[in-house]
């Protein structure tokens, strides 16, 4: 069983959107790069403990709360429809586990945990699944993921001049996963959920019409896909991994529907058996299907992210 403290995670990102935060980039705090399989057959896993401290920056009034309540990004009381929340320093505690099985004659391992890779694109997901080594073909990976701190969101961000009301944000799907292609660096990754809003009402607070208002509904299918290709360099010592995404939010109707494409480079530094130094970041472009009835255009968002995280391995031996 393999015990890490997360000593230290600081993050940023901003979002340059006019009324949707819908896109957003996701820059994995990881702690290993491609899925190792033991060779022992039993039990094994990791914790990493730790605390997040960084910076906000967002353009745009949908979010309210991060995990589960843990942060506040959002001011309940707005004048205005078009001016962000405040910049702002947040410190948020972080839990991060895998619990896993491995079937060592079928090279089969079935696991559960939860994902640090969402985490500033304002979400925390757990999942369940299996890890299937295919010799030369690479391993595949496949898992039901589900969220297990919501981000909150208001009720309707378009509310001005009262204290809006918060609501949650969910998601659930699956994800697969092909790493290793072939005895290469190549992993290929696609993931869907379905977002979730606990009381959509956004619009409502601008007295749009019921129509209109459907224009606005954040519910839908949110699918991505990934490819990246690790480098180990230095004798593994240093990991580069670039990679390129595609996502494509299907929102049951009209504005809030968009498409994308990115890219992201992680890099991991193996200082020394207990020392690892991950550094992340990521850029993410937005172009939504369908006129804002707010504003009378098409959205558009151009989003940043950057973290760096220290662990510190085995702390109690």
């Amino acid at each position: 069983m393999n015990r890490d403290s997360l000593i230290h995670t600081a993050f940023f990102i901003r979002s340059l959107a006019t009324l949707g935060l819908l896109c957003a980039v996701s820059v994995s705090p990881i702690v290993h790069a491609a899925t190792i399989i033991p060779k022992k057959e039993g039990f094994g896993g990791y914790v990493n403990v730790g605390v997040g401290v960084g910076g906000i920056d967002i353009e745009g009034n949908m979010l309210a709360k991060l995990a589960r309540g843990i942060v506040d990004v959002g001011d309940s009381v707005i004048d205005d429809i078009d001016s962000p929340p405040d910049s702002d320093i947040a410190a948020v505690p972080m839990l991060n586990f895998e619990s896993s099985y491995t079937f060592v004659e079928s090279r089969t391992q079935i696991y559960v945990g939860n994902l640090l890779e969402d985490f500033l694109s304002f979400d925390l997901y757990a999942l369940a699944g299996i890890h299937q080594d295919m010799k030369s073909a690479g391993i595949f990976s496949f898992a039901v993921i589900g969220t297990s701190l919501s981000a909150d969101v208001w009720q309707d961000p378009c509310q001005t001049g009262v204290k809006r009301k918060d609501t949650e944000r969910s998601g659930s799907g699956y994800r697969v996963s092909w790493e290793r292609l072939f005895n290469s660096g190549l992993a290929t990754q696609f993931s869907s959920k379905k977002i979730d809003i606990d009381d959509e009402r956004n619009g409502k607070g601008l007295g749009l019409s019921q129509d209109e208002r459907g224009l606005l509904n954040r519910n839908g299918d949110l699918n991505q896909l990934e490819l990246g290709y690790e480098f180990q360099l230095s004798g593994g010592r240093h990991i580069l991994t670039p990679s390129l995404v595609y996502h494509d939010a299907a929102m049951d109707v009209g504005a809030m529907a968009h498409d994308g494409c990115g890219a992201s480079l992680n890099y991991i530094y193996l200082h020394s058996d207990r020392w690892r130094w991950v550094f992340n970041l990521g850029y993410r472009n937005c172009e939504y299907d369908g006129v804002n009835p707010v504003y009378g255009v098409k959205d558009d968002a151009d989003n940043y992210g950057a973290s760096a995280t220290v662990f510190y391995s085995a702390p109690f031996g």
